[in-house]
């Protein structure tokens, strides 16, 4: 899956991964999601890799300093037009920067 997303009036890309075998595949959908799988995320000079996190609620990528968030919507399926991208600052305070897809790629 590969997806632009705006965060702060900033473009963000982001492409999602499984591990098998040593093999980075990317995935389509994020149904195809396994664990071990991460995705890569470019925004604002940073290059992030964050791994799966299984979580009940939502759908999360983290390394504890980064949490890239689906929020499921009421059957189930992930909002993967409004995710949420949390970063942990030196201060201890948790900033929530604001995304929103990119129009035209949007394709799940």
């Amino acid at each position: 899956m590969n997806t632009s997303y705006i965060c702060e009036n900033s473009k963000l890309e982001l492409v999602v991964r499984n591990t098998i075998n040593g093999d980075f595949s990317i995935i389509e959908n994020l149904s195809e999601l396994k664990p071990g799988g991460f995705i890569n995320i470019n925004w604002k000079k940073k290059e992030l890799m964050l791994p799966y996190s299984l979580r009940q609620d939502y759908i999360s990528f983290t390394d504890k300093k980064w949490d890239w968030r689906y929020q499921l919507n009421k059957d189930g399926s992930p909002d993967i037009d409004n995710p949420s991208l949390y970063e942990l600052l030196p201060s201890g305070e948790i900033k929530n920067h604001l995304c929103h897809i990119e129009e035209n790629t949007k394709k799940i």
